[in-house]
């Protein structure tokens, strides 16, 4: 086995290799660089949170140390900020004294950041539940302040200073990527942009269902919306590493793009980017070879958008492996020296971290053989993947019978240790198969979204990481038909077949896992239904075949008419027809149905410190915990994949919140204690934010993914609060 790095114009399999000799004796003598003492910073009269996570680095980090571990008992509630039933999982933005968050219906709120008075409120409808954030652009000569966002596949912007539209800015995502626009359905991102000067850096959320569109990273001119450059995830004929994609690459194949967020570094002008599986995610015949983009931290020059340096994490993905997180900038020591790195955490439970500069690995990198059982006919698996060598995982990749949760009452633990004593497993990236096979690390687990975070200062990592399996089962499948005379009868049947064991009959929902469908349509559009049931959300699976006026029957059922019946099926690329049978699979994440948690004896979710100085895994703990597990002395994780975030800061203090529990924490970042906690009225997903304002520190989350409560039918729902909390310090006297 052999320590590797690779650059884009190196197959991994003639890699460069890096002679690290006693590794265990080098990281006594050389890596053993004890962890800096927190910076001391002054706390500036304006810190700024003006960027999703923080800042382009996208660590989550601020170097506010007002709150510190000697007061940080003493925070209350500051203010809130009421967007009613809306749901928001935006982390907000905060610059010059004004927090930008989505709020109600859809709408962007500006927000004194020390009180929560109302400065103004967008047009609502202006962006979709599920995007994550906002970004913020001004020009050099400070004349033009603008939020920027996307909408209905579109770039547009509004003025920061009053909410209003931008008309003249309106960048259609659809064009230019060797598809009829009319058959890509969505591509617009969850994620917000990032900005770098006068240069707008795009992501995309394609879809993951066959024929879905390639997920290039594109530049736009901030002022202008022009295309300044396209980064071909899947190589055009004649590209590097075309050949690993069968004959014509993008003229079927998609996905393969940033649908997470990206980060910056910012002096250099270098973007860094991690992608994830291309399509058909578990289903890889017609795309021979490693993929090359896919499941990549990708490093491209700004400028001109050539690419710097790539790593790819998983050859030929058939698992959904995307490298999901945001890949996060800091100083480490190696080798005695000061190294510029950045790291990224993946779907698999792996941390991997580089030089950002040259893309040379700060620990070994080793490949490593993997399963070649069972699998398709005509799949070309790879031989080997790559597994850090001195990186510990952030969860679990093993688990026995003797793992299943004692919690769950009989005779459905005896049910769920059946089942998994016949399904296939023969280690990490066992192939999918026909056969139900196993997957330890799951397509929705190990680290998502805004879970890891980095110390800038100190040199340290911090990744929250989801331990639930899996199980997948590929089988051919056709789109699927209701049957009935009219749009309400066919969409009526169709959500009786697929929709209501968990929804219920009369679409009232059961909690707390399953929420009612009730006025769904006044929460939601069109487009972000389809998405929701097209792709899934954990612990929903995803129902990819149905489509065409089959979503539209089941849509207008779902809504008690609300949608058009007479709406046009989306127009379906040539060669994939709707009936044409094609090998599907849902994503089987794996819960007790007496529980609503994993199967698998929690902790469910786990906050793990990393010393990137030495490699060192500090600690882990559980973060978060079910109320209502039996045993109140653990604290068992989530338990149902509800993604959340970080926040490091100067005060030597870690902040997290605890969804199920309703609250804020802080965490001491040495051991990882708890040192406080604070409600929340709801519960928090996203990212918190922190920031000042005349010298006041600030703890900002959302406490705003409630869903409308269940009611009996035909009762009225009781009015819900969903919130922006934001916690300070009592303000002296």
């Amino acid at each position: 086995m052999k320590a590797f790095f690779s650059f884009t114009s190196a197959s991994r399999r003639s890699f460069l290799h890096i002679a690290i000799p006693g590794i265990a004796i080098a990281a006594g003598c050389v890596l053993a660089v004890h962890a800096a003492a927190p910076k001391k910073s002054s706390d500036t009269a304006n810190a700024d949170w003006a960027a999703y996570e923080g800042n382009a680095d996208g660590n989550h980090y601020t170097p506010l140390s007002q709150i510190n571990q000697s007061n940080v008992d003493q925070l209350k509630v500051a203010w809130t900020y009421d967007i009613g039933a809306s749901i928001s999982t935006g982390n907000p933005l905060v610059v010059k004294d004004v927090m930008y968050v989505i709020g109600r219906n859809g709408s962007i709120a500006a927000l004194d950041a020390a009180s929560g008075r109302e400065i103004w409120v967008s047009e609502p409808k202006m962006v979709s539940p599920r995007q994550r954030g906002l970004a913020y652009w001004e020009s050099t000569d400070h004349t033009k302040k603008r939020i920027v966002f996307f909408l209905a596949n579109r770039i547009r912007q509004i003025d920061a200073n009053t909410g209003k539209l931008d008309p003249g800015y309106n960048v259609d995502l659809k064009q230019g990527l060797e598809r009829d626009p009319e058959t890509i359905f969505n591509v617009q991102n969850s994620s917000p942009p990032r900005v770098w000067h006068d240069t707008l850096l795009v992501g995309s959320s394609p879809g993951e269902e066959y024929g879905s569109p390639v997920g290039d990273i594109r530049a736009y001119d901030l002022n202008t919306g022009s295309l300044i450059w396209q980064f071909h995830t899947i190589p055009m004929p004649g590209e590097p590493h075309a050949d690993e994609w069968g004959p014509n690459p993008r003229a079927f194949h998609g996905g393969t793009n940033n649908w997470s967020e990206a980060s910056v570094d910012e002096k250099r002008g270098i973007l860094y980017a991690g992608t994830g599986a291309p399509t058909y995610d578990f289903w890889g015949v017609d795309r021979p070879g490693d993929n090359r983009y896919a499941d990549s931290l990708l490093a491209i020059d700004i400028p001109t958008g050539k690419l710097l340096w790539t790593f790819q994490d998983v050859h030929h993905d058939l698992w959904d492996y995307d490298l999901a997180s945001t890949p996060v900038l800091f100083t480490a020591k190696s080798h005695g020296k000061a190294v510029d790195a950045v790291a990224i955490a993946g779907k698999t439970g792996f941390l991997f971290a580089f030089d950002r500069v040259t893309g040379k690995p700060l620990f070994p990198i080793e490949e490593r053989p993997v399963p070649q059982g069972e699998h398709m006919e005509g799949e070309k698996l790879s031989p080997t993947q790559p597994f850090p060598a001195v990186l510990k995982p952030f969860i679990r990749q093993n688990y026995t019978a003797a793992d299943i949760d004692p919690a769950i009452p009989e005779p459905e633990r005896s049910e769920i240790i059946r089942r998994f004593n016949t399904v296939r497993w023969d280690g990490m990236f066992t192939p999918p198969s026909t056969r139900p096979t196993l997957q330890t690390a799951s397509s929705n687990g190990g680290a998502n979204f805004g879970m890891t975070a980095a110390d800038p200062v100190r040199g340290r990592v911090y990744v929250i990481g989801f331990n639930i399996p899996d199980v997948i089962e590929l089988k051919k499948s056709v789109p699927k038909f209701g049957a009935g005379n009219n749009p309400m009868e066919r969409g009526r049947s169709l959500y009786q077949q697929n929709c209501s064991m968990c929804h219920g009959p009369d679409r009232m929902g059961h909690s707390p896992n399953y929420p009612s469908l009730v006025g769904v349509g006044a929460r939601m559009n069109q487009e972000e239904l389809t998405d929701f049931i097209h792709n899934g959300r954990a612990p929903m699976p995803g129902f990819p075949n149905i489509t065409g006026q089959s979503m539209t029957d089941l849509l207008t059922y779902v809504n008690n008419g609300f949608m058009p019946s007479d709406a046009p099926p989306r127009k379906v690329m040539k060669g994939l027809a709707e009936g044409e049978p094609r090998w599907r699979t849902d994503y089987g994440y794996w819960y007790s149905k007496s529980t609503g948690d994993g199967v698998m004896r929690p902790p469910w979710t786990v906050l793990t410190a990393y010393d990137m100085n030495t490699g060192r895994q500090i600690w882990q703990v559980p973060v978060d915990s079910d109320p209502n597990y039996p045993d109140k002395s653990i604290k068992t994780g989530t338990g149902d994949l509800t993604k959340f975030g970080i926040v490091i800061t100067g005060g030597n203090l870690l902040f997290v919140p605890e969804p199920r529990l309703q609250k804020l924490m802080a965490v001491d970042p040495d051991t990882g204690k708890t040192v406080w906690e604070g409600n929340l009225p709801e519960k928090a997903v996203g990212i918190p934010a922190a920031y000042s304002v005349d010298g006041r520190e600030y703890i900002a989350v959302p406490a705003a993914s409630g869903v409308t409560p269940r009611t009996a039918k035909g009762g009225t729902a009781p009015e819900v609060h969903n919130q922006f909390v934001v916690f300070a310090l009592p303000e002296k006297k």
